[in-house]
């Protein structure tokens, strides 16, 4: 499901234990969650974080939902209605298909997607980083990357390129896996850590580069949270 999630443009990520969650949600503000209605915890524990979150929602601005593959009505109506969860009851035993449309149309509803298009993150220290062969000399060209999506990354580049130089072939690192695509300068700008490079990506066909990039965004977002507990 969080890949799924991912793929989907939304921002991602798994929080290991429940309670860290507040702290999660003051980090990323306007957050949507999802709990699992069956993982195991003291009795009256979900509840109780349930109603802290949703009592608390004007400082983070969360929304909540439950996943469960309880299907029991008066369960769904309980949470829904008396303790008044606002992202839906949602049984996971109608099938990944329905269950993961059906998430889709709540995140939609919450505007949990924002104005951005694609998900996007920041690049920890030393975990990505770039290869060009030029046509020019032949010689590698290499730099750090400082953020990347599926359409494209800011780079700093070892050498000086202008805009609308097209590069064919880029070697990826990416938190040590490696891929290939195209891309063209799009753009550049100062910055106190030097001239940064914008590249488009050339769109990407092949599932296994796909792959991998959305594996790396995933990591990265997960890594965040991880931080955090």
């Amino acid at each position: 499901m969080v890949r799924f999630l991912v793929t989907a443009q939304y921002e991602t990520a798994i929080v290991k234990d429940y309670r860290a969650i507040q702290t999660v949600l003051y980090k990323f503000p306007g957050s949507v969650v999802y709990f699992n209605a069956d993982a195991r915890m003291p009795a009256g524990t979900l509840d109780q974080v349930l109603k802290t979150i949703l009592s608390s929602k004007e400082k983070h601005g969360a929304d909540v939902g439950l996943l469960s593959y309880n299907s029991d009505p008066d369960q769904a109506r309980r949470y829904l209605l008396d303790i008044g969860i606002t992202c839906g009851y949602i049984t996971l035993n109608i099938g990944f298909e329905k269950s993961a449309r059906i998430i889709i149309k709540a995140l939609e509803a919450a505007e949990a997607r924002g104005d951005r298009r694609f998900v996007r993150v920041r690049v920890p220290r030393g975990k990505a980083s770039l290869n060009i062969i030029t046509k020019t000399d032949g010689r590698p060209l290499s730099g750090t990357i400082l953020d990347i999506s599926e359409v494209g990354m800011a780079c700093i580049l070892d050498a000086d390129y202008s805009v609308g130089t097209v590069f064919p072939d880029v070697q990826l690192r990416l938190w040590g896996s490696l891929c290939n695509v195209s891309a063209t300068i799009a753009g550049r700008r100062e910055t106190p850590q030097g001239r940064v490079s914008v590249l488009l990506f050339d769109k990407i066909t092949d599932g296994d580069v796909r792959g991998k990039v959305y594996s790396f965004l995933q990591r990265v977002m997960q890594h965040e949270v991880d931080a955090l507990l």
